[in-house]
């Protein structure tokens, strides 16, 4: 039996109860940041800033909102406001909804005005954060260099509220000259979007819409039983910086998203073929790639009418690129045509194909493989381990528990939801608790913060920190994938017990202010202490993995240093402090400042050569099966599929006579006098293989 609607609302509320009660915050706050985290997660948006603002501006008018991010993608500001009710009786009007939006839009209006300072403490971040809005709100021009200006507001209201029925769409308006989209996040979208099994919400465009009776298409003839079909169309230049003004970077694959979010730079050349020689776009430009769900064909078979789940997976830029020309250089896009290539995916693993065409269809440009990191074997690696490791059992508690880790976004209530008795949910939830859930985005965070000790790329946000963790990560897993096992696994669980148990201890100092800096604190207090501790000592991670929770020294050293840290960041020469703690430099400063310890924490630190045989025997143990694993592969493959493989190769002219040889003992496996490779020549027979796939030889 599916879990209803009401059972659902109802489970959320008891766990923000629970998670807020053992987080020592406020059940608004842990709704807020539960929340910020799925959106981030789900591509909604990019590090969103927690900031409770709630002032009286002029003549008494209410500024109010509880967090603020920018997307660099689409160049907007976003203002999130919390509206969480602790009830599952309440709904949210179209009164309160324009009530809450304008409190939002009045601190933007006093910001753009220049008038903030009248209301908030000249050292107030908020003034300092509101002046840089303005700055980049009054923006009229192209800097191809770094392109700052805000374009758009988006304002996006959170709530466990249901919604009236008399709300039925929110349209768009303009204020200060900026186009404004207000978007609700209720438990019931959560419910419906988990519901469906998509990491996202699909997009539905119809041309008729937006002025033109369809899109000019080609299909390809392609042959028959493949997962997808193609198609070339000519798209309006007009037509596709419509459909991004509106839909922004929602219409961007969540990597092509990160990749254009990364740099604030407009594509000159773009700019200039639309400014000096718009007919000649169509010949110079590459076009764009996409993927759609769905499309409706005009009666004639001729003309795109309607595109489901429109994802642009190549040429992210030159969409963008458009819709900067008509709003920053005042340009007609009349005469400006774009080639398309429009792949309608039919496979039942959806996402992911999505995914793998957007890799290979950007792997000739400077997008890099830590941009389609999210895809990457580590990942399932992970969800492997966490699948076949067993978490000790806490103190008091009856039965032993597994960390999940979520390789992919809402993958965890998914998975409650393919269930069909109430009984296998909650075994599943037993067995895999919500606080023992930890997803990829958080590991990047925790794992930054503990074992490479950049707290700095950690306040950098999500994105960048993904990036960075992923260019470490990949590297790694090239050269020696047999380092993510069993101990792996387990320490970075210990980095997220430790990560997680100082964003507590922060929250629940006496020192600390709600709302203050606690997403630098953290990280750069954990980085503080690894890097401080005596050369060749460590944390003793197999007494934290042992009983699943921090030991009483370390406790009280985080309690300390991170007071410390506290005002350290705080002392930020006039800069925003969450800009000073983005910076490698106040890390070195920081890292630099000496650091004492208490003697019982010295006693608790163990010999990091402990550490270290452990994960040298485990790669042992992982790199041993690892090569029995490939002598069995080569055998289950079948000597026909060797032979086939020998005859393709030497058709293209690729193969070497010694690859040859080693191929053919693999082909001879079904023969009556079969060779056996040895392990050595079971390696170099893989990496044939490999090599033959990687040229485009499939069999």
């Amino acid at each position: 039996m599916e879990i209803t609607y009401e059972e659902y609302k109802q489970e959320c509320l008891d766990d923000i109860h629970l998670e807020a009660q053992i987080d020592g915050t406020t059940y608004d706050d842990y709704f807020l940041t539960d929340t910020l985290g799925k959106l981030v997660a789900m591509g909604e948006l990019i590090d969103p800033q927690p900031l409770c603002v709630n002032k009286k501006g002029r003549n008494n008018r209410i500024m109010s909102f509880d967090a603020l991010a920018f997307d660099e993608s689409d160049k907007s500001v976003v203002l999130i406001s919390n509206e969480f009710k602790d009830s599952v009786l309440e709904t949210l009007t179209l009164t309160e909804i324009n009530k809450i939006q304008t409190r939002m839009l009045n601190f933007l209006e006093e910001a753009y005005e220049g008038t903030l300072e009248k209301y908030f403490d000249i050292y107030d971040d908020v003034l300092k954060i509101g002046r840089d809005i303005a700055r980049r709100m009054h923006i009229d021009y192209v800097n191809a260099e770094n392109d700052e200006s805000i374009d758009k507001i988006n304002l996006i209201i959170i709530t466990n509220q249901d919604i009236s029925n008399s709300v039925k769409e929110l349209p768009p308006f303009t204020f200060l000259d900026k186009k404004v989209g207000v978007s609700i996040w209720s438990t019931m979208r959560f419910f419906e979007l988990y519901q469906s099994g998509r990491e996202r919400e699909p997009i539905v465009i119809k041309t008729e819409r937006y002025g033109i009776d369809g899109i000019p298409c080609i299909k390809a003839d392609m042959v028959d039983n493949i997962d997808y079909d193609a198609y070339l169309a000519i798209v309006p230049g007009e037509f596709l910086h419509k459909i991004y003004y509106d839909h922004g970077p929602h219409l961007l694959e969540g990597n092509v998203r990160a990749f254009l979010s990364n740099r604030g730079k407009i594509n000159r050349g773009i700019r200039n073929t639309i400014r000096t020689e718009p007919t000649k776009f169509f010949t110079y430009n590459n076009g764009i790639a996409c993927t759609a769900a769905k499309i409706t064909l005009s009666p004639d078979g001729h003309k795109i009418v309607e595109i489901e789940d429109l994802q642009i997976i190549n040429g992210g830029q030159t969409t963008a690129s458009l819709t900067s020309a008509v709003l920053k250089d005042k340009l007609s896009l009349d005469n400006i045509f774009v080639p398309m290539k429009m792949t309608v995916v039919k496979n039942d693993d959806y996402d992911t194909m999505i995914q793998n065409i957007s890799k290979y269809a950007n792997s000739q440009n400077t997008v890099t493989d830590a941009d389609f990191f999210s895809n990457h074997p580590f990942h399932r690696t992970l969800a492997t381990l966490s699948t076949h490791t067993p978490a000790p059992a806490k103190d008091g508690s009856l039965h032993g528990t597994y960390w999940y880790y979520e390789r992919s976004r809402g993958k965890y209530e998914q998975e409650q939801f393919k269930l069909y008795k109430k009984s296998d949910i909650e075994n599943f939830k037993k067995k895999y608790p919500k606080c023992q859930v930890v997803k990829k985005e958080e590991l990047a965070k925790y794992y930054t913060a503990a074992e490479l000790l950049r707290p700095d790329r950690v306040s950098a946000g999500s994105q960048k920190v993904m990036k960075f963790f992923a260019e470490i990560i990949d590297k790694k897993y090239q050269t020696h994938s047999e380092y993510f096992n069993t101990e792996f696994f387990k320490k970075c669980i210990c980095y997220t017990i430790l990560y997680r148990e100082t964003d507590r201890i922060v929250n629940k100092a006496e020192w600390y202010n709600v709302g203050g800096y606690k997403l630098n604190i953290v990280p750069y207090t954990i980085s503080k202490i690894i890097s401080s501790i005596p050369t060749g000592y460590a944390l003793d991670f197999e007494r934290i993995w042992r009983k699943q929770e921090l030991y009483p020294s370390l406790v009280a050293e985080i309690n300390r240093i991170a007071q410390i840290t506290n005002e350290f960041i705080q002392k930020s020469e006039g800069v925003i402090v969450t800009e000073y703690c983005k910076k490698e430099d106040t890390w070195n400063k920081y890292n630099a400042v000496s650091c004492t310890f208490s003697q019982e924490f010295i006693s608790d630190l163990i010999p990091l050569s402990i550490i270290e045989d452990k994960i040298k025997a485990e790669m042992k143990s992982e790199k041993l099966g690892k090569e029995l694993n490939v002598e069995g592969e080569i055998v289950n493959l079948g000597g026909a599929y060797w032979r086939n493989l020998i005859a393709e190769g030497l058709r293209r002219k690729i193969l070497s006579p010694m690859e040859i040889d080693l191929l053919n003992i693999a082909a001879s496996i079904d023969t009556p006098r079969p060779r056996i490779a040895s392990p050595k020549q079971a390696k170099l027979i893989w990496k044939i293989r490999k090599k033959l796939e990687d040229s485009g030889v499939l069999v």
